[in-house]
C-alpha cells in the first residue's frame, strides 16, 4: 500500500477527489501516462449550461403543474426564474458522478477562482448564464489563455458582474465616462497583476529598490475605452411586463432606448450568448497603454480591439509568472520556489499555453511523478504545503467514498455547505475570490515569510463548524441536502426556498457514502489495515503518527463495524494530515 502514496497525493492535486480504485489505476499506468490521457479529454459543448437548463426546466414544469400558470405569470414575483441553485445542482452532480475529464474539471474549478464571477450578485438570478460561463473555463482548461480571456471579456455574466455591459464611450457634455471596473480587474486580477514580475515571479525593482507598478490610472482609463459599445446579444423575458414598461416587451433594446442601464441586466438579458458591440458607442480613437506594450491605432472595431488587448495582456512579460503562480497556488502549493514558477511560466509562454503549464505544474521538476522528490519545495527547504480549501475538502471526501443516492441525482442546493464552511464554487464574496493571495496567519507561517491564503477562511468559527459538519455527516447521516422535488406547501411556491431539514427526510434523494469495503474490513477485525487504507485515500499516507490514537478512539465499540468506520472517517477528515495538502 505504501507505494500508492505518491499516486494518492498526485490525484489530490490533479482532481477534485479520488477513490481507492482510481489511486490503484494511476499507480498501475503511471501518473504521467494518466495525465497525458486526461489532457486528451475533449470538452462536451455546453455541458454545464445544458445540465443546468435541464434541471431548471424540470423544476419549472413541476411548479406549473402544481400551482398553475399563475405561479409563473403572477404579478410582482417569478418563482420560475433560473435561480443560482440550479447551477449548483448541475455542478455537484457532474463533479461527484462523472469519472471522465477529472483533470479538466479540476482546472476549471481552479480557473473559477482566478477569473472570478459570483452568484453573490445579480447573477444569482440566472444560473444558466453562470453555467455557460463555467463552460468557458471547462472548454479552455487545456487551451490558450488568450482565447479564454477574450471569451470571458464578451460573456454577459462578466459584463454584468464587472459592469462593462452597456459601457459607452465618453460624452463629456452628458457627463458620460466609460466604466473602469473591468478595465482594472482584467489587468490586476486576470493577467498581469499589480507589479512587474521577473520570469521567476519575483518583483522587478527600479534603481531606488522600489517595486514597479504594471499600470496606473491613465492605463485604466485607456483600457476602459477598449470595452465600450458592448451590450447584450438580446433581451428576453417570459413576463408580459419586461422592464416594467410593456412598450419595450419584444422591441429592440439599445443605448438610446430610454431605459435606465440598471434595468438592462439579469433577468432581462440573454445570459448565454456573447455580448455584441454597437460601434456607434465604441471609442474608436487610438489608445496607448502599459508603456507602449499595447498600441491600438484607432478606427478598429470593438471586437478587434478586445482581441488585440487580450493577446497583448497575455504576452506581457508579467503575465506568465503571474498566472503560473496563481495556478500553482490552486493546484499544488501556496509557496512555490522561484525555479518552479519560472519552469511553469516558460511553458505558459507568451500565448498562454494552459496545457503545457498544467502538465509542468503536476510533473515538475523531473517529469517523474513516481519520484519521492519534494518537487514543489520552497527555496529554503520548507516542505511544500497548502491548506485545502473547504470546497476541495468537501469534494475529496464525497468522491473518496462514492457519494450516491437512490434517485441517482446528486442535486446539492449548497446552502448548508456554504453556511458551515463559507465557501461554495462560484459563490465568492467579491471578485477577489474567497481569500487574498498574500494572506498569512500570525505565527510560524508569517515568521517564515510564507503565505497561506486559504487560512483566511479558516477562522475560529469556520474551523469549529467544519468539525461539526464532519460529525453531522459521519455520525448523524446529515449529508449535504439534495433536492429533486418541489415543495408542495401552498405557502412556499418559490422553488428555491428549500429547507435542508425537509429535504434530508426524502429517502430517495438522501445522500449515502459507500463504505461497504471498509465495513467488511471492520467486521473482519482488520482495524490496522482499515485505518491505513482510509488514510491513504484521504491523506496520501498509509501510516500516520496519529494511527494509534485513531485506533484507540473506537476500542470500546470495536464490535460495531459501522461505528468503527465512521469514527475513522471523522478522525481523519478533521486531522491536519487531511486538511493540509502536501506535494
Amino acid at each position: 500500500m505504501k507505494q500508492y502514496e505518491r499516486s494518492s497525493r498526485f490525484l489530490m492535486q490533479a482532481t477534485l477527489g479520488a477513490d481507492y480504485n482510481l489511486i490503484r489505476q494511476v499507480q498501475e499506468v503511471g501518473a504521467e501516462n494518466w495525465l497525458e490521457q486526461e489532457l486528451q479529454h475533449q470538452a462536451e459543448p455546453s455541458l454545464f449550461e445544458s445540465k443546468t437548463n435541464q434541471i431548471w426546466q424540470q423544476f419549472r414544469q413541476k411548479l406549473v403543474s402544481t400551482y398553475g400558470e399563475h405561479a409563473i405569470n403572477g404579478e410582482g414575483n417569478n418563482p420560475a426564474l433560473p435561480y443560482k441553485w440550479y447551477f449548483r445542482m448541475a455542478w455537484w452532480d457532474h463533479t461527484l458522478q462523472s469519472n471522465s475529464g477529472l483533470l479538466r474539471q479540476r482546472v476549471a474549478q481552479a480557473l473559477s477562482e482566478i477569473l472570478v464571477i459570483s452568484d453573490n450578485s445579480l447573477l444569482e438570478l440566472n444560473s444558466v448564464g453562470m453555467a455557460s460561463y463555467y463552460d468557458l473555463l471547462y472548454k479552455h482548461a487545456f487551451g490558450n489563455f488568450a482565447d479564454l480571456l477574450y471569451d470571458v471579456s464578451f460573456h454577459p455574466c462578466m459584463g454584468i458582474y464587472l459592469s462593462h455591459m452597456n459601457n459607452r464611450k465618453a460624452d463629456p457634455a452628458k457627463h458620460i465616462h466609460p466604466d473602469e471596473n473591468y478595465a482594472r480587474e482584467i489587468m490586476q486580477l486576470f493577467s498581469i497583476g499589480l507589479f512587474e514580475l521577473n520570469p521567476d515571479g519575483t518583483r522587478k525593482q527600479n534603481s531606488r529598490g522600489e517595486d514597479i507598478p504594471t499600470y496606473d490610472n491613465v492605463d485604466i482609463r485607456a483600457m476602459a475605452r477598449v470595452f465600450t459599445g458592448l451590450k447584450a446579444n438580446s433581451y428576453q423575458y417570459e413576463w408580459q411586463t419586461s422592464f416594467w414598461q410593456p412598450s419595450f416587451n419584444g422591441h429592440d433594446v439599445g443605448f438610446n432606448d430610454g431605459v435606465d442601464k440598471s434595468y438592462k441586466v439579469v433577468p432581462f438579458v440573454n445570459m448565454v450568448k456573447p455580448m455584441t458591440a454597437d460601434e456607434n458607442y465604441h471609442d474608436r480613437e487610438p489608445k496607448r497603454l502599459l508603456n507602449g506594450h499595447i498600441n491600438l491605432p484607432g478606427n478598429q472595431s470593438c471586437e478587434q480591439e478586445i482581441r488585440s488587448v487580450t493577446r497583448s495582456l497575455v504576452s506581457h512579460p508579467s503575465a506568465a509568472p503571474f498566472i503560473a503562480t496563481k495556478l500553482i497556488n490552486q493546484l499544488v502549493t501556496s509557496n512555490p520556489s522561484k525555479a518552479y514558477v519560472k519552469a511553469v511560466a516558460d511553458k505558459f509562454g507568451t500565448q498562454g499555453d494552459l496545457r503545457a503549464a498544467i502538465k509542468e505544474i503536476l510533473l515538475y521538476p523531473l517529469n517523474n511523478p513516481a519520484s519521492d522528490a519534494n518537487f514543489a519545495s520552497h527555496d529554503d527547504g520548507v516542505q511544500s504545503q497548502k491548506l485545502k480549501s473547504p470546497a476541495l475538502r468537501t469534494t475529496q471526501i464525497l468522491r473518496a467514498f462514492n457519494a450516491h443516492n437512490n434517485s441517482g441525482k446528486l442535486w446539492f442546493i449548497g446552502d448548508d455547505i456554504k453556511e458551515l464552511t463559507q465557501q461554495l464554487p462560484m459563490s465568492s464574496p467579491s471578485v477577489f475570490n474567497f481569500y487574498k493571495p498574500d494572506f498569512t496567519p500570525h505565527g510560524e507561517i508569517e515568521d517564515l515569510g510564507l503565505v497561506a491564503p486559504e487560512f483566511e477562511l479558516h477562522t475560529s468559527a469556520t474551523s469549529i463548524s467544519y468539525t461539526n459538519m464532519m460529525y453531522f455527516w459521519f455520525f448523524g447521516g446529515f449529508y449535504p441536502a439534495v433536492s429533486t422535488v418541489i415543495n408542495r406547501s401552498p405557502t412556499m411556491q418559490n422553488v428555491p426556498e428549500l429547507n435542508p431539514n425537509v429535504l434530508k427526510k426524502n429517502q430517495q434523494d438522501s445522500l449515502k457514502l459507500n463504505f461497504s469495503k471498509e465495513i467488511q474490513m471492520a467486521k473482519d477485525g482488520q482495524h490496522d489495515d482499515l485505518i491505513k487504507r482510509m488514510s491513504l485515500i484521504l491523506t496520501g499516507k498509509h501510516k500516520l503518527d496519529i494511527h494509534e490514537q485513531i485506533k484507540s478512539s473506537f476500542q470500546q465499540f470495536k464490535n460495531n463495524p459501522e461505528w468503527v468506520v465512521q469514527t475513522i472517517a471523522f478522525m481523519l477528515t478533521i486531522s491536519p494530515e487531511f486538511t493540509v495538502q502536501e506535494a
